[in-house]
């Protein structure tokens, strides 16, 4: 399995999408599994002369031919997911920012997050699969990038909201991450009912859960600096957990696993952007 990652070439794009990355696997190589686990952001993901099918938190990529496109988008998922590659693999995912993906739909990301499967199968646009499938079919990955850009600039239409931005910068900003979920709310005068709807409809997870996701995201970036030698006592208070057994919980409800566990068994790959465990290594 091979994956390249890209980041925008568009100064417009950099401000909604984080990265590009295409993942292939040749026919021949081995059934690859992996464990991937809760993001901030969302993602859209293209698979070419592929069958996706969802049983629980498993999704299995299976090698069809016949020129079949799956789109398919992850957004709400709270717990790991694991990824199977059966057969070769043609697969280029687009990782979008929080509230970005709003920018170019004519509906909030809800509106399409809202099936009985952890992915939600995406085709947004009347021209996306045959636009998607002419991208998958160019020679070069360069190629395929930079016409993903130009489809997507294409229909960038923006969004502006009144609070969300400003709340979501709560969240992120280190001086501002211990907020609570209350106090965010009456800083931007609505109530919790009103920040947790808006969350769901264009983010796609409740503010707790995103900020459980931010907590666990940081933790896991501030384990993979290599300059600093962080145990789990430092990164505790770091990532902003009250203790450690609030650190042990959250990662085994977003994980599976105790921190110690997960760190052992992680691997990291381009600069800490593409982070799996792959069952029975580690």
């Amino acid at each position: 399995m091979n994956i390249r990652l890209y980041k925008p070439h568009s100064i417009i794009l950099q401000n909604f999408i984080e990265y590009f990355y295409i993942l292939t696997k040749e026919a021949d190589e081995e059934a690859i599994t992996y464990l991937t686990f809760p993001n901030i952001y969302s993602m859209v993901s293209i698979n070419h002369n592929a069958f996706i099918r969802t049983t629980g938190n498993k999704v299995t990529v299976e090698f069809k031919g016949d020129s079949i496109l799956e789109s398919r988008l992850a957004v709400r998922y709270l717990q790991p997911l694991l990824i199977e590659y059966a057969g070769a693999a043609n697969e280029i995912s687009i990782c979008f920012k929080p509230l970005a993906l709003n920018a170019f739909l004519d509906h909030p990301v809800n509106y399409y997050a809202k099936s009985e499967n952890i992915l939600d199968v995406f085709i947004p646009f009347d021209d996306f699969l045959e636009t998607m499938k002419a991208i998958m079919l160019l020679p070069q990955d360069e190629e395929k990038i930079a016409a993903m850009e130009s489809y997507w600039i294409s229909k960038l239409r923006g969004v502006s909201h009144p609070f969300l931005y400003q709340a979501l910068n709560d969240m992120l900003l280190p001086n501002n991450k211990e907020m609570t979920i209350a106090a965010i709310a009456r800083k931007h005068r609505i109530t919790q009912k009103t920040l947790i709807k808006h969350f769901e409809q264009h983010i796609g997870k409740k503010p707790s859960d995103f900020r459980k996701i931010v907590r666990f995201r940081n933790a896991m970036k501030q384990k993979s600096l290599e300059s600093r030698e962080y145990d789990l006592t430092d990164i505790t208070y770091i990532s902003h957990y009250f203790d450690q057994s609030h650190m042990i919980k959250d990662f085994k409800a977003l994980t599976g696993f105790t921190p110690k566990d997960f760190f052992k068994k992680l691997s990291s790959t381009h600069d800490g952007k593409i982070n799996w465990i792959f069952p029975g290594e580690g």
